[in-house]
């Protein structure tokens, strides 16, 4: 009785709080490079070229070799470990980086392309899986999902830094700047990575086969989930200025004002969910939060059909704040989830192909919002709410006994 309280109070170890903290800043910097360039990449791209198309891939291809790239990174660090592996990919996220600071060194027939290259060299530091898979190495099952939330505040605190921060400094000093910025941070995590992460053998042999994961239904199931998740997350953020600033005339400068109370609110919630699923309901909360995203599609796309004005911010407040509840709700029970229920010798691998379904979904769902965005909203609500759907009924595959 007097192990279980001291358990539930203080959840991790010492040494499980310095790997967590370790993996915590890792991924956070890293995110921060990301969200840094965010709101001023186009503009940038444009000073190589006038093709927007090229510099919509140059954006694109960052996370296109993130896609690509998560399962063999995560099934190399089965192999030879975890702290080899995330430092690889940060030293490559770096030298990406610094590549994308130095476009207008070369010819301008080239600028384009050495942008594009440097992107995807960025790309090459797929590292979310391997981050997950080290928590699944070092934190009890039962105190995995709220591992997994530690490691997504320091993603939502470097998007709020970095869509705030970016065009500020981008103004004072160049957007180059933001790349040479994210370069010596990603340098800097790879100091953290030496100084405070043991370096864990691998759980023994040879990783499990592919076809152990990729036959296994719940697995697959999950990967769906991550999938839908990442979909909502780029339809929503490609409609967002298009509401907030086409319809209701909020300038760009002003979009933290909406987005705060929302990630203020989700945060608080997304601990909530954390302890639920640490409890054993992970697989209700997911499909909990996936129906969340139905009615916020209802908000923000036909507000009316709730008793919302088009003409008032309510809808897109209360819209947004529910798609952010079920996003964050989502983002540390699915790969805990994941960890839970591959093969004990290939968490790199199962959260790779989790995490590469999630790319892939970001990459789809940009796409299809582009694609629906000359029709009416109706139809991109109807998709949004299929998907809804969707990502309900695949929570409710059970693991097989």
């Amino acid at each position: 009785m007097t192990t279980t309280t001291k358990t539930s109070r203080i959840p991790f170890t010492p040494i499980q709080r310095k790997i967590l903290l370790t993996l915590a800043s890792v991924v956070g910097l890293r995110m921060l490079g990301l969200f840094l360039v965010l709101p001023v990449f186009t503009l940038y791209g444009l000073r190589f070229t006038s093709s927007h198309f090229l510099v919509g891939f140059a954006f694109g291809s960052y996370g296109l070799t993130m896609a690509i790239l998560q399962i063999p990174l995560g099934r190399l660090s089965d192999r030879i470990g975890r702290r080899k592996v995330l430092m690889l990919g940060m030293t490559l996220f770096s030298l990406g980086s610094f590549i994308c600071a130095v476009p207008h060194w070369f010819p301008h027939g080239m600028q384009i392309g050495v942008l594009i290259a440097g992107r995807l060299i960025q790309g090459g530091g797929a590292i979310v899986s391997v981050a997950f898979a080290t928590v699944a190495d070092h934190i009890e099952a039962e105190n995995r999902s709220t591992a997994m939330a530690v490691l997504g505040i320091p993603i939502g605190a470097a998007f709020i830094v970095g869509i705030i921060a970016g065009p500020i400094i981008a103004g004072w000093l160049g957007t180059a700047s933001l790349f040479w910025l994210t370069g010596f941070l990603g340098l800097g995590t790879d100091f953290l990575l030496a100084s405070y992460l043991p370096e864990a053998p691998p759980k023994g042999g040879e990783p499990a086969p592919l076809g152990e994961v990729f036959k296994n239904l719940r697995l697959l199931a999950l990967d769906g989930g991550g999938f839908l998740m990442n979909f909502f997350m780029a339809t929503f953020f490609f409609y967002f200025p298009l509401i907030v600033t086409g319809e209701h005339h909020v300038g760009m400068k002003h979009y933290y004002e909406i987005l705060l109370p929302m990630i203020f609110i989700s945060a608080v919630t997304m601990f909530g969910f954390t302890r639920g699923a640490d409890k054993g309901w992970a697989a209700q909360l997911a499909a909990i939060a996936f129906l969340l995203f139905l009615p916020s599609s209802l908000l923000l796309f036909s507000p009316s059909t709730l008793g919302f004005s088009s003409k008032t911010l309510a809808a897109v407040l209360v819209g947004g704040t529910l798609f952010y509840i079920g996003f964050t709700g989502l983002e540390p029970i699915l790969p805990s989830l994941v960890s839970k229920s591959g093969p004990e010798n290939a968490y790199g691998t199962s959260l790779g192909a989790y995490n590469s379904a999630q790319f892939m979904g970001s990459f789809v769902g940009g796409s299809v919002a582009g694609a629906l965005a000359r029709f009416s909203p109706v139809h991109v609500m109807a998709t949004l709410v299929v998907a809804s759907v969707v990502g309900f009924l695949l929570m409710l595959i059970k693991p097989r006994t």
